[in-house]
């Protein structure tokens, strides 16, 4: 009978192997050395008291990360990587991570645990369904090949601060994927626009990225609304845009990271400004609210 035991029960060496064995064979390269495992952890607000890791003997096969956050009243968890090993999959390893993992979210207190899945991933997408998540939208990521002009017409004002600043915006959007939010924005920046009155009208997270030589290789934005029953949302909307991706001496990428596409406002207009669906993921859910079926043996 495998053994499921916190991250916080086991080396660092033994949970680096159970993620690269885990993420053998994915959709994207996963495999880290032990120092992008540990800076992962930490930029991703990762809990080593909620994190579970799988063993058959004193082999790890498998692990589930996860985080969680005090958001409003409520106590809101999420899955941060799941893996099993190719050599363990299809035996129910994966089920008893997830089953596991409810019950520790259950004793915190947790009301609802949240996770993103490639869309590609049916697989994964089948078990999370079989323990109770629900997909609540779609998340993607889109990317501008050719830069474009933004036309800004001045009539708004920017005003640049923190990405953790963005979280007392009475317009900002708690119920959003984990990665695109706040807290997961090290090192990050939000930018308002404000209005003639000093209402603010749109914002946006974003984050650039540098090479060794100091160039700036790319822009990611990762959380991007503005206010609803607006009448002019084109004219805002460039004018947020002309302020994220602004004329560079050189060539950076433009990048939209988890975006929902039920942003429809924002979605149609990047659609038409040139941006492309690059890695497209479902978002899940499941209420915390009983216990969860599984025959775990606790280490």
């Amino acid at each position: 009978m495998f053994q499921i035991r916190r991250l916080t029960d086991c080396t660092l060496n033994q949970a680096l192997l159970a993620w690269n064995r885990g993420f053998e064979g994915y959709f994207f390269d996963a495999k880290m050395d032990v120092d992008r495992f540990t800076a992962r952890i930490g930029q991703e607000c990762i809990s080593a008291d909620l994190s579970i890791v799988a063993f058959d003997g004193e082999e790890p096969v498998g692990l589930l990360l996860s985080g969680y956050k005090q958001i409003g009243n409520e106590l809101i968890a999420w899955n941060g990587g799941t893996g099993v090993a190719s050599s363990h999959r299809r035996k129910g390893v994966g089920k008893l991570l997830v089953d596991k993992a409810c019950e520790l979210y259950l004793e915190k207190g947790i009301k609802t645990s949240t996770l993103e899945a490639i869309s590609e991933n049916k697989q994964a997408i089948s078990l999370y369904e079989s323990r109770g998540y629900k997909v609540v939208d779609e998340v993607i990521h889109l990317t501008l090949e050719t830069p474009v002009d933004f036309e800004d017409s001045l009539d708004y004002q920017p005003v640049y601060s923190s990405s953790q600043a963005s979280q007392f915006l009475p317009l900002y959007k708690q119920d959003t994927p984990w990665q695109s939010q706040w807290w997961c924005m090290k090192d990050g920046q939000m930018i308002q626009l404000l209005g003639n009155e000093g209402e603010t009208v749109a914002y946006a997270l974003f984050k650039k990225q540098y090479s060794a030589d100091g160039t700036l290789n790319s822009i990611v934005v990762t959380h991007c609304f503005i206010e609803e029953n607006l009448s002019n949302t084109d004219r805002v909307l460039e004018a947020l845009f002309s302020n994220l991706f602004p004329p560079s001496a050189t060539l950076y990428q433009c990048t939209i990271a988890f975006f929902q596409t039920s942003n429809e406002v924002v979605y149609k207009y990047l659609k038409t400004k040139g941006f492309n669906k690059k890695i497209g993921q479902v978002w899940m859910k499941k209420p915390i609210s009983m216990e969860v079926s599984g025959n775990i043996k606790h280490s």
